[in-house]
């Protein structure tokens, strides 16, 4: 090929890079010159073959890597599927929500309706009203403490018992007087009595006076002792009575200085505001404490009634949903599972002979079946520690970022690891490189012939077929470490096509005129 030709196309390639081409709409670019021993072909006629969603892409340049190729399984990170239960028991008056439906978090799911629920918001507005008289209390206590009513009472108080006690002691001391005096007057009695018995028994001695009248005078006389006991009792007790009300006496007189004391210090009014404070703190505690059993529960003090709505914990998907309206739910009854799939695991098997080419932080390019023409990109997460028995391999766990949200949990998947890098190399679709004989072939476009010359497309519609010698996979791309340059175009989609049509003879070889 003559060098102007050649230079005309390599403009064309570097014009066409990245651009998909199709052979029916005519608008097949120009690529490199196919090496001498290539083989050419077309179909019978000179008409090109026709190739439904043919596709011709230029090879890329990029970066060569060693790598591990593994297979994998796509989970979902524990703390990423949650299972939404409620915190208390209750019946299912309301449910939102399907399975796949996309949910953001603190979206309502469900709504339950609770005793329990009802009967902590009846504590908590008792602990509400019982801080609220507290502090009434308090405002009331403070009011009468700075009018100085607290401290004036009890003074008062004591002034009072000090008046009754010196009254109680005025009355004791007359008791005592009066029973002294009843005492002198029958000791004074009884000195008369005995002197009239003396008398007696000195007239009956000289038989003046008779025996009964001796015996009148003595039963006198003991009458009149024990009328004299009787009067020193009273005095005793009279006595007793005095020195009681004596010592009380002193005792309200001490409390009312005492109470003078503090009237003046205002102790007292100290301790009442002290002691309504207590009450407000009591009375906060408690009213935190039924506000706590109800955020415990899951619900909002603020709220009111005996219903508790339900709401995903996360953003995600709801992968599963087991309640229904009319049913129980409790604690241990899981109502819905909501998984988040922005971000997924790759859980892959190692070979034993591998792992010291793996490590934490290399880069994985994953590979799905459900998308063979989308390359997923992740990173080596951790190693274990302990190889299966039987398998003699070790899970190597990649973390993939899944915004578009197209990995699924359990879908199965081709991971390779880069593990050094080599150099520049020569990348393709998977999908160009075929097996032929053992050889691994991929066509590209001929650009010989005079029409294709002249419209300066594959306008003949033949292909050269390349023997490539292949390299690691990066995804779903293939390397290919010689038989292609950077820029070269080859056929992606069709080339398949392409060879049955030259096995069977539907396409020639060679160029036409050529």
């Amino acid at each position: 090929m003559k060098a102007r030709h050649f230079a005309s196309l390599l403009a064309a390639v570097a014009a066409s890079a990245g651009l998909t081409y199709t052979v029916m709409k005519g608008a097949s670019p120009s690529g490199p010159v196919a090496p001498a021993n290539a083989q050419k072909g077309t179909e019978p006629g000179g008409e090109p073959l026709k190739i439904a969603g043919l596709k011709i892409e230029p090879a890329a340049a990029g970066a060569g890597w060693d790598t591990v190729a593994v297979t994998g399984r796509i989970t979902v990170p524990p703390d990423r599927l949650v299972k939404i239960s409620p915190r208390i028991e209750g019946k299912v008056v309301a449910v939102w929500g399907t399975v796949g439906d996309r949910v953001r978090r603190g979206q309502a799911l469900a709504v339950i309706s609770s005793i329990e629920l009802a009967e902590a918001r009846a504590a908590y507005r008792q602990a509400r009203a019982r801080l609220s008289a507290a502090q009434q209390n308090y405002q009331r206590e403070a009011q009468i403490a700075k009018l100085g009513a607290t401290s004036a009472r009890p003074v008062e108080e004591a002034r009072s018992d000090s008046l009754a006690s010196q009254g109680e002691a005025a009355d004791a001391k007359s008791e005592l007087s009066q029973a002294k005096s009843e005492l002198s007057r029958r000791e004074s009695e009884l000195a008369q009595c005995k002197a009239r018995l003396d008398r007696v028994r000195e007239l009956h001695a000289d038989k003046i006076v008779s025996r009964q009248d001796l015996e009148s005078a003595e039963a006198e006389h003991k009458r009149d002792s024990a009328s004299v006991d009787e009067a020193n009792s009273r005095v005793s007790q009279a006595q007793a009575r005095v020195e009681k009300a004596q010592s009380k006496l002193e005792i309200s007189k001490q409390y009312l200085a005492r109470e003078e004391r503090v009237r003046t210090s205002r102790v007292l009014d100290l301790r009442a505001l002290q002691t309504a404070n207590a009450e407000i703190a009591a009375a906060e505690v408690e009213l935190q404490a039924a506000s706590d059993t109800i955020r415990v529960l899951g619900a909002s003090p603020a709220g009111s009634g005996d219903t508790l709505t339900i709401t995903a914990p996360i953003s995600g998907r709801i992968i599963s949903r087991l309640t229904n309206v009319g049913e129980m739910a409790s604690p241990s009854d899981a109502l819905f599972v909501v998984a988040d799939l922005s971000q997924v695991w790759v859980e892959a098997d190692v070979y034993e002979k591998d792992l010291a080419k793996v490590r934490e932080g290399q880069v994985a390019e994953i590979v799905v079946d459900a998308y063979p023409d989308k390359m997923f990109s992740g990173r080596v997460d951790s190693i274990s520690d302990v190889l299966g028995p039987e398998s003699r391999t070790a899970k190597v766990r990649c973390v993939v970022a899944n915004t578009q949200g197209l990995l699924r949990g359990e879908m199965f998947a081709g991971v390779t690891l880069l593990t050094s890098k080599r150099g520049q190399t020569v990348l393709v679709s998977k999908e160009a490189v075929l097996d032929d004989a053992g050889e691994k072939i991929v066509f590209t476009p001929c650009m010989e012939c005079p029409k294709d010359v002249k419209a300066g497309t594959n306008a003949c519609g033949n292909y050269d077929r390349l023997m490539v010698k292949t390299g690691s996979m990066h995804g779903n791309r293939m390397e290919l470490l010689s038989g292609v340059k950077p820029g070269t175009l080859v056929v992606t989609t069709g080339a398949y096509q392409i060879k049955a049509a030259m096995s069977s003879g539907k396409l020639e070889a060679g160029c036409a005129g050529h």
